[in-house]
């Protein structure tokens, strides 16, 4: 039996960097996540969107909030109205399509998240995201190629190699399963470890 997948939680905060108004508030922010203070986070979020109505970082970071604490129907309905405001937050994007992902429609979050790649092609946490959408609905085919492109433009990212790695041991593509093993024994020896463990049970009768 498999492993569960990791939980992609460093790539959602990723959605918070650079929103608020000035350095007090980006560092209010940055430390009521760092706390894990999901409601505080949603109340600071609430109160600085009743002032500034036509804000979308702060429908941004309620929503991030609401995905934190697994209320994924009200952080759907913040992102749309904010991705409707702004089509160009690829931010607010990687965010739809993990709620999505995560609330069980996988083949929503798909769509969400090949729009998002269209729009943002540098970003290495949408093909991440995309990639693993794609492998909730087994197109592994598809969920490698992602991977592929999130490792291409972060290198350093060991998830997207270990993903990529575990993909292709379900497909039987050892060949690559190596040399991601190597890559990512140099980024990561844990992941490594896992994959290392993964490889050698797909190989045992």
């Amino acid at each position: 039996m498999e492993s569960p997948p990791l939980p992609a939680d460093p790539l959602l905060a990723s959605a918070l960097v650079g929103r608020g108004d000035s350095l007090d508030e980006r560092e209010r922010i940055a430390e009521l996540n760092q706390k894990r203070d999901w409601d505080g986070l949603l109340r600071y979020a609430e109160e600085r969107q009743r002032r500034d109505p036509e804000g979308s970082d702060w429908g941004v970071i309620a929503a991030y909030a609401w995905v934190r604490r697994g209320d994924y129907p009200k952080a759907t309905s913040a992102l749309s109205r904010v991705i409707q405001r702004n089509p160009e937050d690829i931010g607010a994007w990687n965010l739809l399509g993990e709620s999505q992902r995560q609330a069980g429609q996988p083949g929503q979050a798909v769509r969400t998240l090949e729009r998002a790649s269209a729009i943002g092609r540098t970003s290495f946490a949408t093909f991440f995201l995309l990639g693993e959408a794609y492998r909730d609905i087994n197109r592994l085919d598809r969920a490698i190629t992602a991977y592929r492109e999130a490792a291409r433009l972060e290198p350093e990212f060991a998830r997207a190699w270990f993903e990529l790695g575990a993909a292709g041991i379900r497909l039987g593509e050892r060949d690559e399963v190596r040399g991601v093993l190597e890559r990512l024994e140099r980024l990561d020896p844990l992941l490594a470890e896992e994959l290392k463990r993964r490889l050698e049970g797909r190989r045992s009768p």
